[in-house]
């Protein structure tokens, strides 16, 4: 059997649904979970209990960054 590629193009078939009044928009994603772990050994375990407080202490040592106005 022989195959035949067909002549529409991915442009082609993108055009046709823009001109037919579709249109594309950037979705949005979810902000990660703050008490996931971000390293490799980490990746999709939760916190301990001690550890959240730990990072909450962090963030809250943390000065906030207040703009001057001049």
């Amino acid at each position: 059997m022989k195959h035949v590629p067909k002549p529409n193009t991915d442009e082609d078939l993108i055009q046709a649904f823009l001109d037919k009044g579709g249109f594309v928009k950037k979705g949005k994603t979810k902000p990660m979970p703050s008490e996931l772990g971000l390293s490799n050994n980490q990746w999709g375990n939760k916190m301990t209990k001690e550890e959240k407080a730990a990072a909450k202490a962090i963030e809250d040592a943390r000065e906030p960054i207040v703009p001057t106005k001049k």
